[in-house]
C-alpha cells in the first residue's frame, strides 16, 4: 500500500515538473506564440467585410486589398503579405458561415483578434464540458484538445472548434435522447461541410425523430446563403468556387488529403483529385455503416456521430491539421469503453491525434507540451506505467528526430500575372501553393503519424468489442 502511495507520488511529482518546463518553454515563443499569428482570421474577416459592402467574397478583389490592410505586425503572413503585394488567400467557406464576420468585421483588425481569439478558447472550453457530460474523462478531454485543438486553430485563427462543438453537443443530444436537438446540432456541423455531410445523413439515416429539425436548420443555412450571395452565387460557390480551391491546395505541404498524396507520389490533377474525392466517399459510406454498428454494440449513442466525423478527416480531397480534431470524441469514447489491446490502441490514437505534429516539428518549444498532454492522456486513462514510459520515449524519440531536420519550404516566389478583380482568389492561391510546394519526403513522414492514428480509428469502429467499465 505505501509502495503504490509512493509511485503515485512520484508520478505526480514527474508530471508536474513536465508541466511547468513546458510552460517555461511556451512562455518562449515570442512571435510565435498562437495569439500572434492568427494567419487565417484576416481572409475570414475580409470575406465579412466584403459581404458588408455587397461585393463577393471569393473574388481576388475586395479580398487582396482588406487583407494587405489587415496583415501587418511581425507574424510569417504580414511579412509574406508586405513583400507581396499580389498576394491574397481565399475564404472558402461556404456563405453562412461569414455571417459572424459580417459583424466582427465592423470591428477595427485588432480589436476582431481579440474577440475571435476569446471566442475560439470558449468553444473549445465548451467541447470539454459538453464531452465530459457523456461520462468521459474531463482532464483527458482538456488535454487531447489542447494543442491539437485549442493551439492550432488560435494559430490560424479557423472555425473548426466551433463545427467541432456542434458536434459534441449533437452527440450529447443523442445520449440524453434530445433527438430534435440533436438534429439541430448535426446540422450546423455543417460549418466545415466536409465533416458535416456524413454527419447530417447519419442522423438522418438512423434518428427518424431529428430530421424535421436537421431540415429546418439546412433551410435556414441555405436561406442565408442565398440572401448573401444569390442564388447564382451560391451556384458559383457550389459549382467553381469548391473545385477550384480542392485544384489550388493541390501540391500544398500543409494538406493531409489523399489528393495531396496522390499528387506527391505523381499523378495528375484530375487523377489525384478523382482518387481523394472516391476515398472520401468510400470512407463516409463507411462511417454511417461502422456508426450504427459501434453504437449499438457499445450502447453509445454518440457514436452515430462521433464514427462519421472520424472517417471524414481520413483521406478525402482537402483536410488540414486543424480538422483532425473531429476524430478525437470517437477515440476518446473508445479509450473509455474499450477493453484490452483495443482499448491500448485507441488511447496511443488519441495521443498521436493530440499533437499538432507539423507545429510542433517548427516549434521546439512545443516538444514538452507535447508529451505532458500525451502523459496526461495516458495516465488519466491508466494503460499502466510500462506502457506509458514507452509511449513517451517513442512519442520524444520521434519528435526528436524530426526536429534534427526542421521544416524547409521554398520562398515564396513573385506571382506569375497580374490577376483580374473579379477573378476567384483560388487561381491566385494556387500560383501561390505551387510555388511553395515540396518533394521532400519528411513533409510527407509528418503526416504518417496522424494517418496512423486515424486509421487506428476506422479499425477499432470496425472491431469493437463489449464495453467495459468506465474509467
Amino acid at each position: 500500500m505505501m509502495q503504490g502511495n509512493a509511485q503515485r507520488l512520484t508520478v505526480a511529482v514527474l508530471l508536474l515538473l513536465l508541466g511547468i518546463a513546458a510552460l517555461r518553454d511556451l512562455s518562449r515563443l515570442g512571435a510565435a506564440a498562437p495569439w500572434r499569428g492568427m494567419d487565417d482570421l484576416a481572409d475570414f474577416y475580409c470575406a465579412g467585410a466584403a459581404l458588408d459592402d455587397g461585393k463577393s467574397p471569393y473574388t481576388y478583389e475586395p479580398l487582396r486589398t482588406c487583407e494587405h490592410r489587415a496583415n501587418t505586425g511581425d507574424s510569417f503572413r504580414a511579412r509574406l503579405f508586405t513583400t507581396n503585394p499580389g498576394v491574397a488567400a481565399p475564404a472558402p467557406q461556404p456563405p453562412y458561415d461569414f455571417l459572424p464576420f459580417m459583424a466582427l468585421a465592423k470591428l477595427p483588425f485588432g480589436a476582431a483578434r481579440i474577440v475571435a481569439g476569446i471566442a475560439i478558447l470558449v468553444a473549445v472550453a465548451l467541447c470539454v464540458v459538453v464531452l465530459a457530460a457523456l461520462l468521459l474523462p474531463w482532464d483527458a478531454i482538456a488535454a487531447a484538445l489542447a494543442l491539437s485543438t485549442a493551439y492550432a486553430s488560435l494559430n490560424t485563427g479557423q472555425i473548426v472548434p466551433f463545427a467541432l462543438l456542434a458536434l459534441a453537443a449533437a452527440g450529447l443530444a443523442l445520449a440524453r435522447r434530445r433527438e430534435a436537438l440533436a438534429g439541430i446540432f448535426a446540422a450546423l456541423v455543417a460549418i466545415e461541410p466536409t465533416v458535416g455531410l456524413p454527419v447530417i445523413a447519419a442522423v438522418l439515416l438512423f434518428v427518424p425523430r431529428s430530421r424535421i429539425a436537421v431540415a429546418a436548420t439546412l433551410v435556414v443555412l441555405f436561406l442565408a446563403s442565398l440572401l448573401l450571395v444569390g442564388p447564382v452565387g451560391f451556384v458559383s460557390y457550389l459549382t467553381s468556387v469548391l473545385p477550384a480551391h480542392a485544384a489550388s491546395e493541390l501540391h500544398f505541404p500543409y494538406q493531409y488529403s489523399l489528393t495531396y498524396a496522390a499528387a506527391f507520389f505523381g499523378l495528375g490533377l484530375g487523377a489525384a483529385r478523382a482518387v481523394g474525392l472516391f476515398a472520401y466517399v468510400v470512407l463516409a459510406v463507411t462511417g454511417l455503416v461502422l456508426a450504427r454498428r459501434t453504437s449499438g454494440i457499445l450502447q453509445r449513442p454518440e457514436l452515430l456521430v462521433f464514427v462519421p466525423a472520424l472517417c471524414a478527416v481520413f483521406g478525402g480531397t482537402f483536410v488540414h491539421a486543424e480538422e483532425l480534431c473531429f476524430a478525437l470524441p470517437a477515440l476518446l469514447v473508445f479509450a473509455t469503453v474499450l477493453r484490452g489491446r483495443q482499448r491500448e490502441t485507441a488511447v496511443l490514437a488519441l495521443c498521436t491525434l493530440s499533437i499538432p505534429w507539423i507545429l510542433v516539428w517548427g516549434e521546439k518549444q512545443l516538444f514538452l507540451a507535447s508529451l505532458f498532454v500525451c502523459a496526461v492522456i495516458l495516465l488519466r486513462l491508466r494503460v499502466g506505467l510500462r506502457l506509458t514510459a514507452s509511449a513517451l520515449c517513442a512519442f520524444a524519440a520521434i519528435i526528436y528526430l524530426f526536429e534534427l531536420h526542421p521544416p524547409h519550404l521554398p520562398a515564396p516566389l513573385r506571382l506569375p500575372r497580374v490577376y483580374a478583380p473579379n477573378e476567384l482568389v483560388q487561381n491566385e492561391w494556387s500560383a501561390y501553393t505551387q510555388g511553395r510546394s515540396t518533394r521532400d519526403l519528411l513533409w510527407l513522414a509528418i503526416k504518417v503519424p496522424s494517418w496512423g492514428a486515424l486509421a487506428a480509428g476506422v479499425l477499432l469502429a470496425l472491431r469493437a468489442g463489449r464495453p467495459r467499465a468506465k474509467v
